[in-house]
C-alpha cells in the first residue's frame, strides 16, 4: 500500500502544480512566436491578405443574397417548406 502512494504523490503532484504550469509557458512562447511572425510579415502579404478577405467578404454577400432568392422562390412555389425542416 505505501508504494503506491510513494507512486501516485509524487504523480499527483505532477499533474495538478507542473503540468498547468507547463501548458501556461507552451501557449506562451506560441503566442511570442505568432507575434515574430506578424512583425516579419511584409506589407505586400499584409495588402493581399486583405484583398483576400475583401473578396471573401463579397462572396458572401452574393451567397446570402442567391439563398434568400431561392428561400423566396421556395415560400412562392411550396408554402409549408420551411415547416418540413
Amino acid at each position: 500500500m505505501s508504494n503506491m502512494w510513494a507512486i501516485a504523490v509524487p504523480l499527483i503532484v505532477l499533474i495538478a502544480v507542473v503540468g498547468p504550469i507547463w501548458v501556461v509557458f507552451h501557449y506562451i512562447t506560441v503566442w511570442k512566436r505568432m507575434k515574430a511572425e506578424q512583425r516579419t510579415q511584409s506589407p505586400e502579404q499584409s495588402a493581399r491578405e486583405k484583398e483576400i478577405v475583401a473578396d471573401l467578404k463579397q462572396r458572401a454577400k452574393r451567397l446570402e443574397t442567391r439563398v434568400e432568392t431561392l428561400e423566396r422562390l421556395l415560400d412562392a412555389e411550396v408554402a409549408e417548406w420551411r415547416n418540413r425542416i
